[in-house]
């Protein structure tokens, strides 16, 4: 008997943490159980094969709204390949709607809710000769639950975190009730022991993994639980482990601020749901927040640059129009995140949401993942204009790259999303959208948007309130402030062999980048790790460019690639006087 637990995800570096559980509380069944792991971006075909070439006599698939597209045309052929293999489905994407993935999928049967003790028991059967004798549908919603205390630590014959994001689970359930979210059809909370989770996390800071992600849908809603874990990561970090997790802000108060505040720059990770900033949608879907909490507690975390902030906003929510949206996006924008994502609302199966669909008006798309198409607040039109501000905001801002020039950019413009709208509209008009420019390019397109629209309004400047810049006040806004703007963000990340066509030349400055150059080469006061490079090798291991605009006073910046900041990525800089 052989019973394979297949799972198809988003990405390579992705991992299924479920089909591991399943297996590690087979018991005495799991000699029976296999696990394959594929991605959506892989052929289907070879899925297919690889499934076929273990000769399972049961298929059981992970399914979630990510891969249900790919796994329907796996199974219709898996029946005519495999006739007399039996097909099971379980997860999220089939749990609440099980009889139409029976007869859309001709299934042998579904594994609904929380899947472990299901699993067993589907396991006992099919070993035991009397799977014959199970329903269509195993219901584990309203079954008793395996505790998660009892659930063995499988992670241990794992081999490959340090190419996966390692996922960790210390807690299940959610105490909150928002209606667009599965978790708040179940008010069933269940911790595991911090002793435990501290010793489980002592054999990922062992193994030394690039990240471990947290995936308990609210990590903070107890505190007694949260804080001994994140004391646990501070004491005992070591120095390479990312550890992210989903928070309310609100939430968080001077015991976790103390913890926070400590920790190594880039070994923690917050994700925060704010998801709107009007209090209208916010009450109608029973998003419990206090929006100044989260203001103030992001405020402060990102002012210790020792922690990612990654803040969410979901467009297509009840009673939010494209004008209370663009103010949900300001409202966040100020609090500069180092991600802010602009996502779309997903009308999951079984969710609140979907149940007042038709009261709201609510279109969505019929297949995975389901997300809105309009409201009676927000248009089709309006979500794609959304969509396109999306895409600029993960191309300028979220990748982190364009920091400098965003903000000196903003400037010109009233509101943060006014500006990305603008920049939408630049791509619009150049045909750019649905191209993958280079990274240079993409340097090269901000440049040219940005001196024509600074051309356009050069005597219509305002400099918003919430402007959050190190660039100089009182600077001369100007298109060669512009190409020092973007030469200063490009050379913090790329050292670059050629220089970029919209730089200033270089030429007035070379005899007193040269001087520098050759003092470092014999005092190596600046950099003693280099200590070992004559004159030659520093001007390959070292950049020097000279800015007379965008900083207090004239600097020659020297950027080091031999270290960056673990939260930003961009190398390290030194600036030095510059005489003119």
């Amino acid at each position: 008997m052989q019973i394979l637990l297949v799972a198809i995800n988003a990405k390579y570096i992705h991992s299924n943490p479920a089909v591991h559980s399943l297996k590690a509380c087979a018991g005495e069944y799991a000699s029976y159980v296999s696990i394959c792991e594929f991605t959506i971006n892989q052929p289907p075909s070879f899925i297919l094969q690889e499934i076929y070439r273990q000769r399972p006599d049961v298929v059981a698939f992970s399914c979630y709204i990510w891969n249900r597209a790919v796994i329907g045309p796996i199974i219709s052929d898996l029946h005519k390949i495999l006739p007399d293999t039996d097909i099971w489905a379980g997860g999220p994407e089939v749990t609440y709607d099980a009889h139409s993935a029976l007869l859309e999928w001709n299934l042998r049967g579904v594994m609904t809710g929380p899947g472990e003790a299901t699993f067993a028991r589907l396991c006992a059967a099919y070993v035991n000769g009397s799977a014959d004798k199970l329903p269509e549908v195993l219901n584990g919603i309203t079954a008793k639950r395996t505790p998660l205390n009892e659930i063995p630590f499988w992670y241990e014959l794992e081999t490959d975190e340090d190419n996966r994001i390692v996922y960790y689970e210390s807690s299940r359930g959610c105490p909150f009730s928002c209606s667009y979210c599965l978790s708040s059809i179940d008010k069933e909370m269940d911790f595991k022991n911090t002793d435990r989770v501290c010793k489980d996390l002592d054999f990922f800071l062992r193994r030394k993994p690039k990240q471990v992600k947290f995936i308990d849908r609210t990590f903070n809603c107890k505190k007694s639980h949260a804080l001994p874990i994140l004391s646990h990561i501070l004491a005992h970090d070591n120095g390479v482990t990312n550890f992210h997790f989903e928070i309310s802000a609100d939430l968080l108060d001077e015991d976790y601020f103390t913890i926070l505040k400590q920790m190594r720059p880039g070994a923690v990770q917050l994700e925060i749901g704010v998801q709107s900033t009007c209090e209208k949608t916010l009450a109608e879907i029973r998003r419990q927040t206090d929006l100044d909490k989260i203001k103030d507690a992001v405020t402060r975390i990102c002012s210790w640059k020792n922690i990612h902030v990654h803040l969410d906003l979901i467009a297509g929510l009840p009673f939010e129009n494209l004008q209370t949206f663009q103010n949900s996006f300001n409202d966040v924008y100020a609090l500069s995140p180092e991600q802010l994502q602009l996502g779309f609302l997903k009308v999951l199966k079984g969710s609140r949401m979907e149940a007042l669909a038709k009261t709201y008006g609510l279109s969505y798309s019929s297949t995975p993942p389901y997300e809105a198409l309009s409201t009676n607040w927000l248009s089709f039109e309006d979500i794609c204009e959304l969509k396109q501000v999306e895409e600029m905001v993960e191309t300028y801002y979220n990748s982190g790259q364009f920091a400098k020039s965003l903000a000196f950019l903003l400037r010109y413009f009233q509101t943060p999303y006014e500006m990305f709208k603008s920049l939408a509209s630049w791509h619009k008009t150049h045909k750019l959208f649905g191209i993958q420019p280079s990274r240079i390019r993409k340097y090269e397109i901000l440049f040219e948007f940005g001196a024509a629209h600074m051309t356009r309004t050069a005597n219509a400047l305002t400099k918003p309130a919430y402007q959050n810049t190190n660039l100089r006040q009182d600077a001369d806004l100007s298109i060669e402030a512009w190409k020092e703007c973007l030469t200063y963000d490009l050379y913090l990340r790329e050292h670059m062999k050629n220089r970029p066509s919209f730089a200033r030349s270089a030429r007035q400055w070379s005899d007193a980048m040269r001087d520098l150059f050759y003092e470092e080469s014999k005092s190596h006061a600046r950099f003693p790790q280099l200590a070992h490079c004559n004159y030659r090798e520093l001007t390959k291991a070292l950049h020097m460019e000279a800015f007379t605009q965008i900083f207090p006073k004239p600097a020659i910046v020297i950027f080091y690639y031999g270290k960056r900041d673990p939260l930003t990525n961009n190398c390290m800089t030194m600036l030095e006087k510059l005489r003119i």
